[in-house]
């Protein structure tokens, strides 16, 4: 496929490394000239000031969008209006009510909107939807996960911490891929209950959130993020009533990716303990792409962007209205 991408930072360049022989990465914009032209030489592309030259170009099919999430909205409905399908990096906007504009572009226009959540596609999560599929762990009853970093000097000056730029703090920054690993693992919630923080920055939106997410026969997900924890983690636990499973570690900074599997001993005592190890060379970001290639082959459309941040909505007023909310 022939591709533009918008965004040009770390991410960005990830998903331009991501591509396949068989697509052609042909122009790509950012508002940091510095950065769309590096990456324009080191992959043989055009940089283009504009990103709207870089739409209107007929030769590209798919627009990647990997900027601020102020500028998600604009960028993508200008993209699906102009015929090109489009994968966005999460979240979708910066709230439900632009993911819902934008789906229903997409819609009207026949074209793809995907959300990139990428942790899906990590050894150890596809791994874990192995042993669940077998039903090694049993029915899924429960979900326990804890995500976040410690920020960094000056973070309370980037645009992540204004609301008019973001949308939300760390609920909608990491949050969504706990939530979209929910989903995931135990389906879709039917109600939820949150809070969100300030524990310790001094910016307009939440520092941290804590938020349970119910699922029909009262199974349930206890999920927290945070940019107080000091240092890059990440940790979930998924529990059957035959086993767990639990995935620690991302690679990189978040220490090595693990999966630990425990088979429950019927007659009680300690579980059949198997630990998996994964090291190899970060092959996420290429099955994501090719995952999104077989939506737009298949025209099979997909909501989940939209899907999450109508949850994250619903966590903002449970911590404001302190009750339950229905979704």
């Amino acid at each position: 496929m022939n591709v533009g991408i918008i965004g040009c930072g770390l991410i960005g360049n990830k998903r331009a490394l991501s591509l396949s022989s068989k697509d052609k990465l042909i122009s790509v914009c950012d508002i940091d000239k510095k950065k769309a032209k590096t990456l324009a030489r080191k992959t043989g592309s055009i940089f283009q000031e504009n990103y709207k030259d870089l739409i209107n170009n007929n030769e590209i099919e798919v627009i990647i969008i990997s900027t601020p999430n102020y500028m998600i909205k604009e960028i993508a409905l200008n993209a699906l209006k102009n015929g090109k399908h489009v994968l966005s990096e999460k979240p979708l906007g910066k709230n439900y009510i632009e993911s819902s504009e934008i789906e229903e572009c997409a819609i009207k226009n026949n074209r793809m909107i995907y959300t990139g959540f990428n942790h899906r596609f990590h050894p150890s999560i596809i791994k874990a939807q192995k042993i669940i599929s077998n039903g090694d762990i049993g029915k899924v009853i429960h979900i326990h996960g804890n995500y976040g970093h410690g920020g960094r000097p000056g973070m309370e000056n980037e645009w992540r911490s204004f609301k008019k730029y973001s949308g939300g703090g760390e609920l909608l920054d990491q949050g969504v891929h706990l939530i979209d690993l929910s989903i995931l693992f135990q389906g879709d919630p039917e109600k939820v209950y949150g809070v969100t923080n300030n524990l310790v920055w001094d910016i307009e939106v939440e520092d941290s959130s804590s938020f349970i997410l119910f699922n029909k026969d009262n199974t349930h997900s206890l999920l927290s993020v945070g940019w107080v924890y000091w240092k890059n983690k990440f940790e979930m636990t998924i529990y059957g009533d035959l086993g767990y499973i639990s995935l620690i570690g991302l690679g990189g900074s978040y220490g090595p990716e693990k999966l630990i599997f425990g088979k429950r001993n019927i007659k009680g005592g300690k579980p059949d303990i198997r630990k998996f190890y994964f090291n190899n060379k970060d092959l996420s970001w290429k099955k994501e792409w090719k995952y999104f290639k077989s939506l737009i082959k298949k025209q099979s459309f997909t909501k989940n962007g939209h899907k999450v941040n109508v949850i994250v909505d619903a966590i903002y007023r449970s911590s404001k209205q302190g009750c339950e909310i229905r979704l």
